[in-house]
């Protein structure tokens, strides 16, 4: 059995990187279809939503019981739950595609989205514990695994669609696909990472929402309204306020997402170098900056260059300020608790950002968005600026 005491390293972080690949991977091919899911289930654009929403209040639901769920199985057990759980709720999903039911389409999603909370704590977790080892920063270039395996979902939707391929069929073969891959590297997962101490079984493990956590929370919750607010509302406000053709809109969004991937994949080298309050601080001040060129609504091409700044605003705020909670006693319950935050952003804070953008405007409501950023700027801090240590432990 693989133990913490014998694990290999090496095949542990590669293990992990597969992991957060795959875990976006069918979803980001279904968002490509989303028109054709709404056919398919003879459902308006709004019911759409509200189905849509199920997966977002799944992931809320595993986040309330991961952290003490991992703390009494470890992070393997727990990921791997997650993983099954996962693939039980997409296996609807392509059912309910299949026989044209958005009441199992939407059980599904809800399941799948229990699934995919209680495996995010769990692959962050490790992720955390991995970076420890290691002695470097290396939950920028895991989250932009995550990155390129929803680039890479999108791009398989997309091939799907050219080649008129049923979409519960490209559902069922993605999850089926993404699953295997899951649980055949999982073998290569230390079975005790975060389980509790001795001290934290004997109940001396302190509170749970100390200074840190509360602070951790608040940042991970601004930026990823930020971030959020980007997927949703960047090609809006580019077609609406900027009177933007379709294909530059979408060719402004190509750029944000494209910053984000390169920022975390090279991101983990500028945080051993400045420590993750610093880190979080520069690239939070380009976002303000990117933000602010969109507010000004110069031209398109400074619209493209701010489009960029935003994403490399929001790139790195997810894995850092989690890579700090993994790093606070009892890290499992942790880094769920400040990754609560960062979901009930995400689930909530997008969809209210719409209502004042039809009130004053998209792009006038991104003055919004800028001052969250600026909140999460400001409680950087408690991400601490230690640098990564000289000397990294290194796998067996």
């Amino acid at each position: 059995m693989t133990t913490l005491a014998n694990v290999n390293l090496r095949n542990w972080h590669r293990a992990i990187l597969v992991f957060f690949s795959v875990i976006g991977l069918t979803g980001a091919s279904l968002m490509v279809r989303l028109p054709l899911v709404r056919d398919t289930l003879h459902i308006s654009t709004g019911t759409l939503g509200l189905i849509l929403v199920a997966g977002s209040a799944g992931a809320m639901g595993g986040l309330l019981v991961v952290g003490k769920f991992v703390a009494q199985v470890g992070t393997k057990r727990a990921g791997l739950v997650g993983m099954s759980t996962w693939f039980f709720g997409w296996i609807l999903v392509s059912i309910g595609l299949a026989i044209g039911s958005p009441i199992v389409f939407a059980i599904g999603n809800f399941f799948g989205g229990i699934g995919a909370g209680l495996t995010d704590v769990s692959i962050n977790v490790d992720g955390s514990a991995i970076e420890q080892r290691l002695g470097r920063a290396a939950m920028p270039k895991m989250h932009a695994a995550f990155s390129i395996g929803t680039l890479l979902g999108a791009g398989l939707g997309t091939l799907a669609i050219q080649a008129n391929l049923s979409i519960a069929v490209q559902i069922g073969l993605l999850t089926i696909f993404s699953y295997l891959v899951a649980v055949f590297v999982g073998r290569y997962l230390p079975s005790d990472n975060g389980l509790h101490s001795e001290e934290e079984k004997a109940g001396r493990e302190g509170p749970m929402f100390t200074k840190i956590v509360v602070l951790l929370g608040l940042g991970i919750f601004g930026m990823t309204l930020a971030e959020g607010a980007s997927n949703d509302w960047l090609a809006i406000g580019l077609v609406d306020d900027y009177k933007a053709d379709p294909t530059s809109a979408g060719i402004g969004f190509a750029i944000l997402v494209a910053s984000m991937t390169i920022v975390r994949f090279f991101g983990g080298a500028l945080t051993d170098r400045l420590g993750k309050a610093l880190t979080l601080r520069i690239t939070g001040a380009l976002g303000v900056l990117g933000m602010v060129l969109l507010i000004a609504r110069i031209n398109i091409p400074l619209a493209w260059v701010g489009s960029f700044l935003w994403g490399v605003g929001v790139a790195l705020a997810f894995p850092l300020f989690l890579s700090a909670a993994g790093e606070q006693p009892n890290p499992a319950r942790k880094v769920a608790t400040v990754s609560a935050f960062g979901y009930a952003s995400f689930l909530v804070g997008p969809p209210l950002l719409g209502f004042v953008g039809q009130a004053i405007g998209v792009v006038n409501m991104y003055w919004i968005v800028l001052l969250f950023i600026v909140l999460s700027i400001v409680v950087a801090g408690a991400a601490g600026n230690a640098r990564a240590s000289a000397k990294a432990v290194k796998g067996k």
